[in-house]
């Protein structure tokens, strides 16, 4: 009687299975992941997976057919789910690069200067005010030392000008002081005079009467009415009326003389008051002359200080460094077309993908978004729609949807990712993804298992990949609480009768 051979304990047969199901659980679940490009990995893992087994069955010990075939098809062991109803976020799918938010062209604010140091690099984070590059600022420098100087001496000739015009106000009010005297010379000059004329008129009186009395005198001594001695004197008071009225005369001119002196003084004390008025206007000008040239100097100064200062190239925002044109020795302008620097505002960045317009009302702002690579297998994030762009492309009949994306390390403008793009959530059937077995034709069947544990394949229709690829909606095909293979699913085929284990 022939022996009979256990799976459990026969080494090739126990190195098969193994092997099989290693490169099936590896070869599956990341296929599913990215969509249904992974049914052509799973259609070539299918024939790996069939080359191995026919060479370890070639390799295998010569045994009775019958025995083996006897011990394996009934004794198969798999596992089992249950097709489920749950919610289902729908996803659209769609590519786009990744683009800074809101991008910063640092250009020199000064022309024709050489840069002599850069600072940072692409890829650098930066802060707000942070020195990214340096200007030559020695020339401004040498400028700014002479404005200074310049401003100094402004001032100066302000303290100057300052110091002229207290002097001259000094010579307006002796002047005025000169004057006020002046008019009161001739105001006293007048008054002299008046009392030189009075005193004419009283010697002139007293000269008419002494002549009368003379004469009557004269008369009487003629007559011998009185003696010659007495009539002689009388002429005497004559001559003494005669002096007084004389000198009344001569006070009388020197009053005269006084008027005309000082009303000439008056006059050179206008003349003088003239002059230290327009000597004073000539110190306030020249006041307003030296603060001109003391703001001129001064904005000078500042305009050289500002431009020496913009010799730093600064950030205005904080954020990533994305572009760096900045060469040491380069001389830039300030109109160049080509910024030293671009700087992603904040280091926020976002993904833009083009989705086809018959797509557009499924997405919402707000809506969550899965981010992958292709190229690197870290970048596994998740953004959120910020906007749909409002002009659709003529040709492609696309529109831009912007994706805000979430800090990170591995992401640069520029790189081309995949968008997994909520569209909703409803109910529906759901079943593991590794009972899921792709075909050639593109289709996809599953293994369900009946209440006699006898295996029968049904094509299914499947929709969205969930649970971070464990996980596919089915459309049709399934009956919710039917039971579907998913461990051994590979190794079965339709009628076969299986073990399941839980």
């Amino acid at each position: 009687m022939t022996p009979k051979v256990s799976p459990k304990s026969d080494p090739i047969i126990n190195e098969r299975q193994a092997l099989e199901l290693q490169l099936q659980e590896a070869a599956i679940a990341p296929a599913w992941r990215s969509g249904w490009r992974g049914v052509a990995i799973g259609i070539g893992v299918g024939v790996v997976v069939a080359g191995i087994g026919s060479s370890l069955l070639r390799s295998e010990p010569s045994e009775p057919p019958a025995a083996v075939v006897s011990e394996v098809a009934p004794s198969q062991t798999v596992t089992v789910a249950q097709v489920q109803r749950q919610r289902v976020t729908r996803y659209l799918e769609a590519t786009g690069a990744v683009a800074a938010f809101n991008l910063l062209p640092i250009l020199p604010q000064e022309s024709g200067l050489q840069i002599t140091d850069v600072l940072v690099d692409e890829g650098d984070y930066v802060e707000a005010g942070q020195v990214l590059a340096q200007l030559d600022s020695e020339t401004l420098s040498a400028q700014l030392d002479g404005a200074q100087a310049e401003a100094r001496s402004s001032e100066s000739g302000i303290d100057r000008a300052q110091a002229d015009a207290l002097q001259s106000e000094a010579g307006i009010r002796q002047a005025e002081a000169d004057l006020a005297r002046s008019r009161t010379g001739v105001s006293q000059a007048e008054a002299n005079a008046d009392r030189a004329e009075a005193s004419i008129a009283q010697a002139n009186a007293r000269l008419q009467q002494a002549d009368r009395e003379y004469e009557r005198f004269r008369s009487l001594a003629a007559d011998g009415a009185i003696s010659q001695q007495e009539a002689d004197f009388r002429y005497t008071d004559v001559l003494t009326a005669r002096e007084e009225y004389n000198k009344a005369i001569e006070d009388a001119k020197v009053a005269q003389a006084n008027i005309a002196a000082a009303e000439a003084d008056v006059v050179s004390a206008e003349a003088r008051l003239v002059s230290s008025r327009a000597t004073a206007s000539a110190a306030d000008a020249n006041i307003d002359t030296a603060i001109a040239a003391r703001d001129g100097a001064g904005a000078n100064a500042r305009q050289v200080a500002t431009a020496l200062n913009r010799t730093a190239i600064t950030a205005p925002e904080g954020g990533l460094i994305v572009t760096r044109n900045a060469r040491v020795g380069d001389v830039k302008s300030s109109s160049s077309p080509t910024p030293l620097f671009e700087i992603a505002q904040g280091g926020r960045l976002e993904l833009r993908v083009k989705v086809p317009e018959t797509q557009l009302a499924d997405i919402v702002p707000g809506s969550t978004v899965n981010i992958r690579s292709d190229a690197d297998r870290r970048i596994d994030v998740r953004g959120v729609v910020r906007m749909i762009a409002p002009k659709i492309d003529d040709t492609t009949r696309e529109a831009i949807v912007e994706i805000d994306l979430p800090p990170s390390d591995l992401l640069r403008p520029g790189m081309f990712l995949s968008a997994s793009i909520a569209t909703g959530v409803q109910q529906g059937l759901t079943i593991p993804s590794k009972a899921v077995l792709p075909q050639p034709d593109g289709s996809a069947i599953v293994y369900t298992v009946n209440a006699d544990n006898v295996v029968t394949a049904k094509s299914v229709k499947l929709g969205t990949l969930a649970d971070k690829g464990e996980t596919f909606e089915v459309l049709s095909g399934l009956e919710l609480g039917d039971r579907v293979v998913v461990n051994g699913s590979g190794y079965v085929k339709e009628g076969d009768t299986v073990r399941v284990v839980e």
